[in-house]
């Protein structure tokens, strides 16, 4: 079962619950759709994020895009965007508690302190086959691949990095009807499925409004620990009905014990942040489907060792080619950072 798919309403990127869990119906979303900009609206009214506007013409049809950071075509530039990370802490009807501050499952650190140790925010080396993409986070090292004809050549030191800010962390008492735990993957051991409306209703616009600092200049990210966020692995999206001042975020699990490679520590993160850079108010279109660059190979994740000797799993991601766009900027030519794929989507 593929890891990630679109759900219906409202939530427009989501990676669904796979294999032990595919039995467990997603919780449907009925909140309303939020309001989509059109990228002519971003480029007349600005965005509150660093953003650029590229475009590519495929069957005579002309498709534009809006990615976070600076056109690399424009030279060497460093686009850095704080990220505030929101650790949850929640509380189900059946005294469950879910911690993303707390211990992990037979270690010392949290879901917290583990992201931001991983490379989704530390600096590591990213080969491309036998090109090397730099010394830089994951997500930035797969961007300059995406564009590799200009960071190659005219923009060699193009970099969109974030910037990981903790904030205090949030608790809130599920009720019934707001979630429910499910058994985890060993014996003894949980996970939960949150409420998409109860999201929408009590967390999201509830702590925007708490955090003021949160401008629309700063990518959000609330983390959970072993929750399902709206029956999902996670989702990005936008907050605001104005393209100045909504607020991109992203909901995300963190997995543990995992006993299925997907669910592993930092594969639904690399998915997630990845999508917003190159699609961060969900508005991108292309000949198949929204700009999503985690989907297509949401179940290809792979093992990576830091400096430090700590090995995570990121996920693949696919390039701009893989979507009909021209195929002399990505890095090799490739349509995905680990050449997974041998064609553009069909």
């Amino acid at each position: 079962m593929s890891k990630s798919r679109f759900l219906q309403v409202f939530v427009s990127v989501s990676v669904f619950l796979a294999s032990a869990f595919a039995q467990t119906p997603a919780i449907p979303r009925s909140a309303p759709r939020p309001q989509r900009f059109t990228n002519e609206q971003l480029q007349q009214a600005g965005t509150g994020l660093p953003t650029w506007t590229g475009s590519y013409t495929y069957n005579n049809h002309t498709y534009t895009y809006v990615m976070v950071g600076t056109d690399p075509s424009k030279g060497s530039a460093t686009t850095v965007v704080k990220t505030v990370i929101i650790p949850l802490k929640l509380t189900f009807s059946d005294g469950t508690v879910f911690d993303a501050n707390g211990p992990l499952y037979h270690k010392k650190a949290s879901a917290t302190q583990a992201v931001v140790a991983s490379p989704i925010f530390k600096a590591m080396d990213w080969p491309a086959g036998n090109v090397d993409l730099g010394t830089s986070q994951y997500i930035d090292a797969f961007q300059r691949g995406n564009f590799w004809g200009e960071v190659s050549t005219m923009a060699p030191d193009y970099h969109v990095y974030i910037k990981p800010i903790i904030a205090p962390e949030q608790s809130f008492v599920v009720p019934a009807s707001g979630g429910y735990t499910i058994p985890g993957p060993l014996p003894g051991t949980k996970r939960a499925i949150l409420n998409g409306n109860y999201i929408d209703q009590n967390i999201t616009g509830p702590l925007f409004a708490k955090f003021p600092q949160i401008t629309p200049g700063v990518f959000t990210i609330f983390l959970t620990y072993n929750v399902f966020p709206a029956g999902a692995y996670g989702y990005h999206d936008a907050f605001g009905n104005n393209p100045q001042t909504s607020k991109t975020y992203t909901y995300t699990s963190y997995l543990d014990p995992y006993t299925d490679i997907i669910d592993a520590d930092i594969s639904t993160l690399a998915h997630e942040v990845a999508e917003w850079l190159d699609d961060p108010y969900v508005n991108n279109n292309t000949a198949c489907g929204l700009l999503e660059v985690g989907d297509p190979v949401s179940d290809v994740v792979f093992p990576v060792t830091d400096p430090h000797g700590l090995t995570w799993h990121p996920q693949d991601l696919v390039f701009l080619d893989y979507f009909y766009a021209p195929t002399s900027d990505v890095v090799n030519g490739w349509y995905t950072y680990r050449n997974t794929l041998n064609g553009p989507c069909r």
